[in-house]
């Protein structure tokens, strides 16, 4: 493809090139005599003599048009003959949600849930909006967010929406999209509906929250699990979500349209008082003993984050408390601290018999504190146990698409498992010999170790297609 960047095209001078795709190039322009900085999508001249694909790209230009929403890309200007077509719309300088995404995986960081909240309520209602003008996206992606200077989320590239009260331009049985983030239906090859760009922002807000897709590999494998197979739970790949937020997820992710959310505004909402909720059990205060009672000790500083956990130490202790009679303030009743007159007087009692109840009475209190303690204790563990482990200090060694290489200490082999050993193995596939090439397809946290699904071209056999698990510790670059 001809870079056109230096060149006057109409009103505009190309500066540089900022984005390529398989129907256009991206440049940054500059709009002659007023030196006002636009995008301009120009698309590729051999496409021109395709009816379809020009269309299409009309299409998109007349779908900007009608669309005015604040989280929307501005179109400017149309411009369609039989030797150039382009699109001139704002320029938008704060890089894609796919940069955003790679650089904060770079870093190992994670975006925080109620930024993430407000981006998806952002770009909800304009996938609303397109919505309530009959419009599909189809081709929901972090690629597709860009973010102007001043943070915002802005929806951009409808060269694959199509109006449903419309006869589509692509063929009834094919896959459009993008695989990875593909419904169900689309993967079928089937048109889909508004409820298929719900799923789409189900698979964007996972990525952003696990660190990875739901489904990885090559794109018919791609398109047959989305189809086929559950997204796997974020904990099984080593990201703890609060199971309210994990709901959310799931849910816009269901296989039946009808069972996920049916508008993006709906799953926007959810995720937002989920997030909120989340929020208000984290900094909620502990309870507090009524009037009278004694102090309770301090639960487990995880607990304070686990609202179930929480309850557990709660009930726990003001089980262990005993309702003391004393007026508040006083010093505890005991046979050291008491004054005489004190004990004198619960002594003249007829109802109570000291010297035959008290060791008892204390020995039943001692066993309800240390009763509390274990349920404490346990209650914490089970806090602590939920927490699925991080990944390691260590970033993943390679990256999905590389290129490796078996290594086995003494040049044997290694078994080749349907998954990894942590949460879902499922058996043998077969062996892998030391120095034999492959591909990363996914790979997954198991446990604290880093897992990688290959391909191993030299291994496959009649029953096996050499596509399988292998502990990144006999993983080499290669």
């Amino acid at each position: 493809m001809s870079d056109r960047s230096g060149k006057t095209l109409g009103h505009y001078r190309l500066e540089t090139i900022i984005g390529h795709g398989s129907m256009a190039d991206v440049y940054r322009a500059t709009i002659l005599g007023l030196d006002d900085t636009v995008a301009v999508k120009v698309i590729h001249p051999h496409l021109l003599e395709q009816p379809n694909l020009l269309e299409r790209f009309k299409r998109e230009a007349e779908a900007m048009a009608s669309l005015r929403h604040p989280n929307i890309v501005h179109l400017f200007d149309f411009v369609y003959r039989d030797d150039i077509a382009y699109i001139v719309m704002e320029y938008l300088g704060g890089g894609t949600l796919e940069q955003r995404l790679t650089l904060a995986r770079e870093a190992g960081n994670r975006l925080a849930p109620a930024l993430v909240a407000r981006w998806m309520t952002a770009i909800a209602g304009a996938v609303d909006l397109a919505h309530s003008h009959g419009l599909v996206h189809r081709d929901l992606k972090p690629a597709n967010i860009l973010f102007r200077e001043t943070g915002e989320p802005v929806l951009t590239d409808f060269g694959l929406a199509f109006l449903m009260d419309q006869s589509r331009l692509s063929p009834s049985n094919s896959m459009t999209g993008t695989p990875v983030y593909l419904s169900p239906e689309q993967a079928r090859g089937m048109p889909g509906d508004s409820r298929s760009d719900i799923y789409s922002l189900g698979v964007i807000l996972y990525e952003i929250l696990v660190g990875q897709t739901p489904f990885q590999g090559p794109t018919i494998s791609v398109a047959m699990k989305h189809i086929t197979e559950a997204p796997p739970s974020p904990r099984q790949l080593g990201r703890y979500l609060p199971p309210e937020v994990e709901g959310v997820i799931m849910r816009a992710l269901a296989k039946s349209p009808v069972e996920r959310y049916q508008s993006a505004g709906a799953l926007a909402q959810a995720l937002d008082t989920a997030v909120r909720q989340r929020e208000r059990d984290a900094h909620s205060p502990e309870p507090v003993q009524p009037p009278g009672g004694s102090a309770q000790p301090a639960a487990p500083s995880r607990a304070g984050r686990d609202p179930i956990a929480k309850a557990a130490v709660s009930r726990a202790v003001t089980a262990a408390a005993p309702q003391s009679r004393m007026a508040p303030g006083s010093p505890p009743a005991n046979r050291h601290s008491a004054p005489e007159p004190a004990r004198q007087a619960l002594a003249a009692r007829p109802e109570v018999r000291p010297h035959s109840a008290g060791p008892r009475l204390r020995q039943g209190l001692t066993a309800l504190v240390v009763m509390a303690g274990l349920a404490a204790f346990a209650a914490w563990s089970v806090a602590a146990g939920s927490e699925t482990l991080q990944p390691p200090a260590a970033a993943p060694l390679f990256a999905v698409g590389a290129q490796v290489a078996v290594v086995v200490p003494g040049a044997g082999s290694t078994s080749v498992l349907r998954g990894c050993p942590a949460g879902f193995w499922l058996g043998v596939l077969g062996l892998a010999t030391d120095g034999d090439g492959a591909q990363v397809t996914a790979r997954q946290l198991c446990g604290n170790q880093w897992w990688y699904q290959v391909e191993l071209p030299g291994d496959q056999t009649s029953a096996w297609d050499g596509v399988g698990w292998i502990n990144g510790a006999n993983l080499a670059p290669r």
